[in-house]
């Protein structure tokens, strides 16, 4: 797969560097010591928001990092879970106001980061959880970000979701089902990229999460949303992603292709954050609400479906990405979108992650009502293939085939 791909003119330093928009991001080796080092007397008795595994396997080294602010004294929220919930969100709002906390640490994928998303508005707007979607909350929200809002670091231990460059943060409310709260005041100010504290991330999420954003960085270059610079975000983090995507997977103690898959799924992010995604997504959150499923377990089969249902009419973006790589060039828009389609669908195989679902039970009411909800999301009427009620429903009830 990597030999097909068009590469890179040169490989992504390791020893690092700085990207000053959007916010601060530093990767390499030394990421995090100069992120602390930049954030300066900003950074003041933060809480830490991460998972219990995380923490144990990253936590040593983050706190020798934050050892080295003089005086600096955190405190830790470890409670969080995958598909993170309202009731996360509260736990830790509460551990950071109990102790005074003044600014928000992130540790962790995508679930911490989006719990410290909403854990850091709250904070900062005086809100309480039940708050963030009422008129008041939502205000603050859509404010531009000011001076005296607390510092908010996020350092990610995968390389996935791209919350950490993102202005979405996705959390279960009480009723089951994902709610997405968009905000670019939440999206963190200072990123650190840190090879090395992938490391010691499993197979399995390592193989998910590279599958989240390779979609995210697809989603968002063949969607319609005509942003010049979001698109040429999407390209390069799918360039990045597939090739260091069947890199770390074949070699997952390889610090190079860590460094080039959190680079790529980090300018997912801002691409999503920028133009959105497509239906692949849009119709993925309501379905992951019936499942017991990881997120790239729902996304690669949805993605197979509906993909391939969109170059039947609507190949020209796809066709696009797989020239603009070195995959295809065949001339035939809908030979060479298969062409990227297959090769995708290929390296979620080599992450072990099925394309089919295998007991997916769907009643016509169900995907009905899944695809109601699909309708409500902002990326599924940027699909490159217009997609009503019923070709959705039909979807739906073909992936339960």
């Amino acid at each position: 797969m990597k030999d097909e791909i068009k590469h890179l003119q040169s490989p992504l330093s390791l020893t690092g560097g700085c990207i000053s928009w959007p916010g601060v991001c530093y990767w390499g080796d030394d990421a995090l010591a100069s992120a602390i080092q930049a954030a300066g007397p900003r950074l003041r008795h933060p809480l830490v928001v991460t998972d219990a595994a995380v923490w144990r396997a990253v936590g040593p080294a983050v706190q020798l990092s934050l050892a080295t602010a003089p005086g600096l004294q955190w405190h830790v929220y470890d409670g969080v879970s995958p598909n993170p919930t309202l009731a996360q969100v509260r736990a830790a709002l509460d551990r950071a106001r109990a102790q005074g906390c003044a600014s928000i640490v992130a540790v962790g994928g995508g679930s911490a980061i989006d719990v410290a998303k909403l854990v850091f508005a709250c904070l900062a707007g005086g809100l309480a959880v039940e708050e963030l979607p009422t008129p008041r909350g939502q205000a603050w929200l859509a404010a531009a970000a000011m001076p005296d809002d607390p510092l908010f670091l996020a350092i990610p231990t995968t390389a996935g979701t791209g919350s950490e460059s993102s202005s979405a943060a996705l959390i279960q409310g009480e009723d089951g089902r994902k709610r997405l709260f968009r905000s670019l005041r939440t999206r963190p100010a200072l990123v650190a990229l840190q090879p090395q504290l992938t490391l010691s991330l499993p197979f399995g999420p390592t193989a998910q999460g590279g599958f989240d954003a390779l979609l995210h960085a697809l989603g968002a270059w063949v969607n319609t949303d005509p942003s010049p610079i979001g698109k040429a975000m999407a390209l390069h983090a799918l360039r990045l992603c597939l090739q260091a995507y069947p890199a770390v997977l074949r070699t997952p103690d390889s610090l190079q292709a860590r460094a080039e898959m959190q680079m790529g799924a980090y300018m997912a992010g801002v691409a999503i954050g920028m133009s959105k995604v497509d239906a692949v997504h849009g119709m993925c959150t309501p379905l992951e609400a019936r499942m017991h499923m990881a997120h790239a377990e729902v996304l690669a089969p949805v993605f197979s479906v509906v993909a391939r249902y969109t170059v039947q009419t609507h190949a020209r973006p796809y066709a696009d990405a797989a020239r603009a790589l070195g995959m295809a060039h065949t001339g035939g828009d809908q030979r060479d979108a298969l062409a990227l389609i297959e090769a995708v669908e290929s390296l979620a195989r080599q992450g072990r992650i099925a394309t089919r679902f295998a007991d997916l039970r769907l009643s016509d009411q169900d995907a009905g009502q899944l695809a109601a909800q699909a309708l409500q999301s902002a990326s599924t009427p940027l699909n490159p293939r217009p997609l009503m009620l019923e070709e959705i429903k039909s979807l739906y009830l073909q992936l339960a085939m």
